[in-house]
């Protein structure tokens, strides 16, 4: 191996001549492996090396001998023509080339005399420099053709290639950042302007605008330098302008196109990493002025390469690609996907100056989300990937220019939230990988939207794309309109009081278009959910003036609790689901709004016993009037929905007023309490039909062991979504005294000595639950409740259980044993 102590004691610029030369011998020796070149008898020296590079081949081969076995250059024969020995050696010459050269320049005193040459030092180092971009190319094309032809290699040549192209690699990323900056832009400046279009050329244009932008990455806005680099900014723009479609037909078109597509991303990556780097931090002054005259010229060029590969790649989807070949559309989706980063940066970067390239910019943004979201629907998880950056880098630029440009985006707002744009499904439903990322730039994008452009102009434009969305003549796209209802939520949360005032006619407007959605058991709760969370958004930025009013408008929108009609139980299961959302939220605020609706809560109830239960004649000799259970049919389910979330309101604006004293509930004289025990109390022996909807916490295999009754009545899986022994509950810790006890105490005994069992548990986890939440005042009504207690410590054993919970829970509260009592 070359000893590169030789070297180190030389001066300057002899370090560098002499790594000039090997690398020469280096590349010169790799295109006789490659089979390009052959050593003939005549060949001449070159560089500052006096030997010909058949002499140094022959020496490697066989060694420094004298005299007449001294190899000639005539007698080195073709590389494949050698044996593996002499292979082996020629191998292993051009690695130790190769390898001194990087040692070389590895060197302290190497890195100082590049980074301080001047004149002919300096015109050394970038012969040095471009001599490296070329062995680089040479030796990548070399490899990548060894590889696509399927040559055999063995194991030494196979470490060679893998070796080679790191050294150079090395030997360039050392050297490019010492290199002076006037000396190191001016070749890439020839490099980049070069017209050659082959290979070599695409190779080594690739690479310098790789190490172009890692270069002015360390360069600052306001160093001397960063002038040189803004200059150059103008060859990168060419890059991007270059005509694809001028390539040859067949296959060289493909691989044409290919490359085309490969620098103008590489291109725009560079770009990218000039705005960074050289644009000022502040927006005023002569530097920010210079810079934008240089960047302007390069957004409307970069502006123009997506308008034009949008059109290209959406034209192409629209033939499912017959016209144009697989890799040329994914080779455009890719770069759509660079462009539209570029342009984010440069969004961020300018600001306001880029408002003349708006429309150009959003149009096609936004069709070519719409594209992509619909191709993802068809697609399989590895296909998606491409579209997926492509997702991504769209929702980056749409939230860049949703950041810094909110007040100009009116005139987009519907093309923005069209079908299939931002809220489509396919941004929220993603794959196994990348589905988060997407989902987290959806959030970032719709944040931006709702929070920076002024709600009075976001409101109206969101309220018409919900109505195009639910009136649409096609399937109603209901994963939409709850992302449309979400972007309203957080407008109208991060927004004040006074923005609002104007709006709520439009707020109104949409969201009674959602409660009136007929979807199904799965989407219809979805939409009914987002929709409460955007009126209590508004709700609790309005005053209790306002909240009243409004209410009403939602009462007059909901009907007449006797429309039977479909879209009347649709409308009637909203309101009271509203209602309930208000009430939990609202509280003692929201009872004003109910004392409002009372008579309708007493209709409703009256509906549900009049499907659910009957009264019949004595049976049995009793002298008690039972409710008896009908025949297990109701007439119209969909009249039976609005009754849980009706039991939730009631029992949550209950509970509130039962931590206010309970003056609401026994208002009017105490009518209002006993009009609802009246009707609670007869639904606590109800027949509940199986088929009935209802909500509940229960997973499938829960729910099909529990019955109807237990999820309605007895509140099994439903103590969140509404349930009657819930509200009866919260109705006691209401009343506040016995005289009102009584009454609903004679009801809970009467279900507790009901000949169904079902009921009968009802009945003790009701009484349970009282003696928990009243405590100590209800031990009034205890001696009542001993006899019926006493019957069920011998029912069945979960019944007995629950007796005795109540039988436990009285001795502590009094202090004393009831086993004399109980017998």
């Amino acid at each position: 191996r070359l000893d590169v102590r030789v070297l180190a004691n030389t001066t300057s610029g002899v370090k560098i001549a002499v790594s000039l030369s090997l690398l020469q011998y280096a590349e010169k020796l790799m295109s006789y492996i490659c089979g390009l070149s052959a050593f003939s008898a005549g060949e001449s020296s070159f560089g500052n090396m006096k030997v010909g590079m058949s002499e140094v081949a022959a020496l490697a081969l066989r060694g420094g001998s004298t005299g007449e076995e001294r190899s000639t250059p005539s007698s080195v024969a073709a590389y494949s023509e050698l044996s593996e020995a002499q292979q082996r050696s020629i191998l292993y010459l051009a690695t130790n080339l190769l390898q001194s050269v990087r040692d070389t320049l590895s060197t302290p005193a190497s890195r100082r005399i590049v980074r301080k040459s001047k004149g002919d030092d300096a015109d050394l180092c970038l012969r040095l420099w471009n001599e490296l971009m070329q062995t680089h190319t040479s030796t990548l094309r070399a490899q990548h053709a060894k590889l696509a032809d399927g040559h055999h290699m063995n194991s030494t040549e196979k470490k060679f290639w893998d070796a080679a192209p790191i050294a150079t690699g090395d030997c360039l990323d050392s050297l490019q950042n010492l290199l002076p900056v006037p000396h190191f832009l001016a070749s890439v400046s020839s490099i980049l302007t070069d017209d050659d279009e082959d290979t070599t050329s695409y190779i080594h244009k690739k690479k310098i605008i790789k190490l172009l932008a890692d270069r002015v990455a360390e360069v600052s806005y306001d160093s001397p330098e960063a002038s040189l680099f803004l200059e150059m900014v103008p060859d990168l723009v060419a890059q991007v302008n270059i005509d694809q479609s001028t390539a040859a037909d067949g296959e060289d078109s493909v691989s044409s196109i290919r490359r085309t597509i490969v620098m103008k991303q590489g291109a725009l990556i560079a770009i990218e990493s000039f705005v960074r780097s050289l644009y000022p931090l502040a927006e005023n002054g002569k530097l920010a002025a210079n810079a934008a005259a240089v960047f302007l010229p390069a957004l409307a060029s970069v502006t123009k390469l997506l308008d034009n590969t949008a059109s290209s790649w959406i034209k192409a989807n629209g033939n499912d690609g017959s016209e144009v070949a697989s890799g040329v559309v994914d080779a455009q989706c890719q770069l759509l996907s660079s462009s539209s980063l570029c342009v984010s940066t440069l969004v961020t970067t300018l600001k306001a100056r880029c408002l003349p390239q708006l429309p150009t910019i959003i149009k096609p943004l936004v069709t070519s989300l719409k594209s992509v979201n619909a191709l993802l629907e068809d697609w399989n998880d590895q296909a998606a990937s491409t579209g997926q950056l492509l997702q991504l880098s769209i929702l980056k630029t749409l939230q860049a220019i949703a950041e810094t440009m909110p007040q100009f985006l009116l005139p987009y707002l519907p093309l923005v939230f069209s079908d299939n744009a931002l809220p489509s499904r396919s941004l929220r439903q993603g794959y196994e990988q990348g589905d988060h990322s997407i989902r987290t730039a959806v959030v970032q994008v719709e944040t931006a939207l709702a929070t920076k452009v002024q709600v009075r102009q976001l409101i109206p434009a969101l309220s018409q794309a919900l109505s195009r969305n639910l009136r649409s003549e096609d399937s109603v796209n209901w994963q939409e309109a709850c992302s449309i209802i979400n972007v309203m939520n957080i407008a109208v949360e991060s927004s004040q009081r006074s923005d609002l005032s104007p709006i709520i006619g439009k707020i109104f407007n949409g969201l009674v278009m959602a409660y009136g959605y007929e979807g199904d058991d799965t989407s219809r709760p979805k939409m009914l959910l987002n929709a409460n969370k955007c009126l209590l958004s508004l709700v609790m930025k309005l005053s209790e003036a306002q909240l009243r009013p409004l209410y009403a408008r939602l009462r007059e929108w909901r009907g007449d609790i006797e429309d039977e009609t479909e879209g009347g139980s649709i409308r009637r299961y909203a309101f009271w689901s509203l209602s309930a959302e208000l009430s939990k939220s609202l509280r003692s605020i929201f009872l004003p709004c109910l004392t409002s609706v009372l008579t309708d809560v007493i209709d409703e109830l009256e509906i549900a016993v009049s499907l659910l239960c009957q009264r019949t004649k004595k049976a049995d000799g009793s002298k008690r009037r039972r409710v008896e259970e009908t025949d297990g049919s109701v007439e119209d389910m969909d009249r039976m929905k609005s009754l849980q979330p009706l039991l939730l309101c009631l029992e949550s604006a209950l509970k509130a007023d039962a931590h206010e004293g309970g003056d609401w509930t026994r208002g009017d004289d105490n009518q209002r309490y006993n009009m609802i025990l009246n009707h609670l109390g007869k639904l606590l022996l109800a027949q509940v039909p199986k088929e009935i909807p209802l909500l509940s916490d229960l997973t499938p295999k829960e729910q099909a062991s529990t019955s109807a009754y237990q999820q309605l009545v007895q509140g099994v899986g439903t103590l969140e979504h509404g349930n009657v022994v819930g509200c009866l509950t919260a109705l006691a810790a209401a009343a506040g005294n016995e005289q009102l006890w009584k009454p609903l105490n004679f009801a809970v005994l009467e279900a507790c000595g009901h000949k169904r069992s079902e009921v009968r548990k009802a009945g003790i986890s009701c009484l349970l639950f009282i003696i928990e939440t009243i405590g100590e005042e209800y031990m009034v009504l205890l001696p009542e409740c001993l006899p019926v207690i006493s019957e069920l410590l011998e029912d069945d054993e979960e019944i007995a259980a629950m007796a005795k919970d109540c039988v436990r829970q009285g001795e502590e509260l009094l202090g004393e044993s009831l086993e004399d009592s109980l017998r």
